[in-house]
């Protein structure tokens, strides 16, 4: 026991002065993979489902960690160099690939052209956060009309455990691995506001407390080049709850309102905002609206095994007060590890239908035509409307240096053929295998190395490959 509290206060020692800065943690698969292995393993609680996550909520839930063995010790320096590296003063980037990577983009890849750099500051204190990322692109997948641009970038303050931030950052909301039916971050990140708490920790009213650590995420925003309705506004709300150390449950709700040409004023976003302008054949209905659910349980202590069940149905179109056209998810993700190298397994299924049916309808509206898209890329699940994947995937840590993650997947995508899904044009039938290798030069400098393979009944056979690396600068230029 004094070994188990010994090796905590060290390990948090650490940690404590790497988060000292670190308001804002932006998407991360390794990152997500680490906290996600320690909470299956019951070291640590803490949600991952509602991104950017907050420095403060990652050091308040490894300051309660359980540490049993060294391989939960490795994983927890896995993520402080995670933060490390992302929390350098002034980092360049560089990526490159052979060639257009025509698949369901992953989570946490925020590379939407074939080639890029990038310089990025970092600066912070207890109560702000800002990060300034400078991009240039070359031949672009997902075209936005600039070469330059500052995707990944904000100003935050905190104020009374909230965080207030303003930028062009990534959203993510939902359990899954491979996508979020109602936000995920397959398209470029939306311009606006984003509110949320900085720790989640419970209420302490008794009346409030039992249901456990809670984050909420409110965002507004502007899509950028939405030609349909000029000027169209995005806006969000989540709410999640832990009722339960092995449950979580949240409720999500994201609405396109406002734009040229249509109301903006207070009464028609209020009646957004409570579900009262969704009147077929009402000229005056000013928004798309899709709202649900989702739910992580993890399995741990009926099965002794470190297993997780996982969940999200989302509907479109308003009945009875509750969504009518629904899209759902589901999956399996189990933590463990090998000759003490840490791994984790898992398979998902989603499905963007309407009820299971081909009706053009999903991520599709009568008045804001271009869909809830972004440049033609989804704002909810990478697959776009009327599709549906199957992906087996996992990650592996061979040592401190290396480290191994992919997944397998198949995918029937649009099934009603919509011009308005940039991604993927026409219905087609992919399989591909998806691979990242990642050396560590240094444990904050990570070389990512990507290949994949791919068989479409349209393409035909296709393979590429890609490099990336962000390279501190604040050594060469500072001495330190």
């Amino acid at each position: 026991m004094i070994l188990k509290t010994t090796l905590t206060a060290m390990l948090l020692a650490g940690f404590s002065s790497t988060l000292f800065a670190q308001g804002l943690v932006l998407n991360n698969e390794d990152l997500r993979t680490d906290l996600n292995w320690l909470n299956q393993q019951g070291v640590i609680q803490i949600s991952t489902s509602t991104w950017p996550l907050s420095g403060d909520e990652i050091l308040r839930a490894l300051s309660q960690a359980k540490v049993e063995n060294t391989v939960q010790q490795k994983v927890i320096q896995s993520i402080q160099h995670t933060i490390e590296a992302d929390n350098k003063t002034i980092k360049l980037g560089l990526f490159a690939k052979t060639d257009r990577k025509d698949l369901p983009q992953a989570f946490g890849d925020n590379h939407k052209s074939q080639y890029v750099g990038s310089l990025e500051f970092n600066a912070g204190g207890d109560n702000w956060d800002a990060k300034l990322r400078v991009n240039g692109e070359g031949e672009a997948q997902i075209d936005s009309g600039h070469d330059v641009n500052v995707e990944g970038s904000y100003l935050a303050g905190k104020l009374w455990n909230q965080w207030l931030i303003a930028g062009q950052i990534p959203t993510y909301w939902g359990p899954g691995h491979d996508g979020s039916l109602i936000r995920g971050d397959a398209s470029r990140p939306v311009y606006g506001f984003t509110v949320q708490r900085a720790e989640q920790k419970a209420f302490e009213n008794k009346w409030l407390s039992w249901i456990g650590p809670w984050q909420y995420q409110v965002f507004g925003g502007q899509l950028d080049d939405y030609k349909a309705i000029q000027n169209a506004k995005l806006l969000g709300l989540r709410v999640s709850v832990q009722p339960l150390p092995y449950l979580e449950i949240a409720g999500s709700r994201s609405i396109q309102w406002g734009g040229h040409g249509r109301s903006q004023s207070l009464s028609s976003l209020w009646k957004a905002a409570i579900g009262k302008d969704n009147v077929h054949g009402d000229e005056v209905d000013p928004s798309n609206q899709l709202a649900g659910i989702d739910f992580r349980l993890n399995l741990k202590q009926w099965l002794d095994a470190p297993l997780s069940f996982y969940g999200q149905i989302i509907g479109e179109d308003e009945s009875g007060l509750m969504p009518s056209r629904k899209m759902y998810q589901a999956g399996l993700d189990f933590s463990s590890s090998f000759k003490n190298m840490p791994y984790q397994l898992y398979a998902e299924w989603a499905d963007t239908h309407t009820n299971g049916d081909t009706w053009g309808y999903s991520y599709n509206h009568h008045t804001y035509t271009d869909g809830y898209y972004q440049h033609g890329f989804p704002l909810g699940h990478a697959i776009g409307g009327d599709s549906e994947m199957v992906s087996i995937g996992g990650d592996i840590r061979f040592d401190s240096m290396n480290r191994l993650s992919g997944r397998a997947l198949f995918a029937k995508v649009n099934d009603s053929n919509l011009e308005i899904n940039n991604a993927f044009h026409q219905q087609d039938d992919i399989k591909a295998l998806d691979l990242t290798w990642t050396h560590y030069i240094k444990p904050t400098l990570p070389l990512k190395i990507n290949g994949w393979v791919s068989d479409s009944d349209r393409h035909g056979n296709d393979a590429g490959a890609s490099i990336g690396v962000e390279i501190p600068l604040e050594q060469a230029l500072f001495g330190r």
